[in-house]
């Protein structure tokens, strides 16, 4: 059912065109087989009642506006019931309404699917009626301004189809994950108080950076500088290179330090053990993490572009596209079988967030947006995707 959805909300203009006009036919042939009209609808009323029935038909378009919204919550059988039941609606209007009309032109109802035949559906619009009328100046006038109002509902909604079809072109270009878990900027009422009464209310109301290997003796603020004295817990804990960069990635793109520097602060950290001895330092700025983050965004681009793909990882998942743009990586992964149950993604993203490569670009402050589809012959229905970040790994974590 959701690859039905997905095919038919994504279709091209003209093909959504003939699939309801198809649709609204069977409808209105169902509708007439069920209900006979006995009475009859004269020419400008019914003139009108197909000018709002097309209208309504171009502003359904609309309804695909709402289909990266159904994608996320996984309801595009929902969506596309949706059309389905306009088509109904419309189908069921028409189809009585010209049986309605023929009656009244030519005595029968035979000749309703003339309004579904190029040409000869005006026919049912000009033919006069069999049944002479009594009208009113009044009546004869309110039936023209009903007919020219349907006319110009029609020509306001004739560009619909279009801007719904350039909005899903657009949006699926441009769309970007916009929320982060846990990484919300926080909005200090001290930021007209300078930059040094920010820095100290941030410090303030942050929880201490411990880790398990050292823990915080004092934080003090001086002008546009943090400076934290950390104590070494851990007296085999080896303060080498890897130490270096993996603290150097923590401290510049995650968690309160990593606002402190948005702010433009510059962190001075120094490690001692616990006689006092100073073990090691660290300063950061925002051009300090700029400088270490480029060498090692160079080595992720080079290799996504060394992927040879698609790339089969087992016999239900292969990956087929990858990657890099505005610090996020992008995955696509395709799988030939549904998975069985609804918890897949939270697995995933559990299993993700403990490979090293992944951990790696995290922890640079660079976004992984995962993209998931399942294969159907030549063509592929989106399953779901998957934004992972430092913070939202360490909540998986959790």
């Amino acid at each position: 059912m959701d690859g039905l959805a997905y095919r038919l909300l994504t279709t091209d203009e003209f093909e959504l065109a003939v699939i309801s006009l198809v649709a609204v036919a069977v409808f209105a042939a169902l509708a007439v087989a069920l209900y006979r009209p006995a009475w009859t609808m004269p020419r400008l009323p019914y003139v009108a009642t197909l000018c709002v029935c097309l209208a309504a038909g171009q502003l359904s378009y609309l309804l695909r506006c709402l289909y990266f919204e159904a994608l996320d919550l996984q309801q595009l059988g929902r969506l596309a019931f949706a059309f389905v039941l306009i088509w109904i609606a419309i189908g069921a209007i028409v189809g009585i309404a010209s049986a309605a009309r023929a009656r009244d032109a030519f005595g029968g109802n035979l000749l309703w699917p003339l309004v579904f035949v190029p040409l000869a559906n005006l026919l049912l619009m000009v033919a006069p009626s069999r049944q002479a009328r009594r009208t009113r100046m009044g009546s004869r006038a309110s039936e023209v301004v009903l007919v020219a109002c349907g006319c110009v509902l029609v020509g306001l909604t004739l560009n619909v189809p279009g801007v719904s079809q350039d909005y899903l072109e657009s949006a699926g270009d441009a769309r970007h994950v916009q929320a982060e878990l846990g990484a919300n900027v926080a909005v200090d009422p001290a930021d007209s108080e300078g930059l040094e009464a920010t820095l100290r209310d941030m410090v303030a109301k942050a929880p201490l950076p411990d880790t398990l290997e050292a823990r915080v003796i004092s934080i003090e603020v001086h002008g546009d500088v943090v400076e934290t004295a950390m104590q070494v817990e851990d007296d085999n804990m080896a303060l080498d290179a890897d130490w270096r960069d993996e603290t150097t990635a923590s401290l510049c793109f995650s968690g309160t330090q990593a606002l402190l520097l948005d702010k433009g602060a510059t962190l001075k950290t120094t490690y001692r053990a616990s006689n006092g001895e100073l073990l090691s330092d660290l300063t950061l700025s925002t051009d300090i993490c700029n400088a270490f983050r480029a060498p090692k965004e160079r080595e992720i681009i080079a290799v996504i572009e060394a992927l040879d793909l698609p790339q089969k990882l087992s016999d239900e998942v292969a990956i087929i596209g990858a990657s890099y743009k505005d610090k996020t990586v992008t995955y696509r992964y395709a799988f030939t079988a549904r998975p069985p149950t609804d918890s897949w993604k939270a697995a995933a993203q559990g299993i993700m967030c403990e490979q090293d490569e992944f951990r790696r670009i995290v922890r640079l402050g660079i976004k992984i947006k995962v993209e998931f589809d399942l294969a159907e012959g030549e063509n592929s229905v989106p399953l779901g995707q998957l934004v992972m970040t430092a913070a939202t790994c360490s909540a998986s974590a959790r």
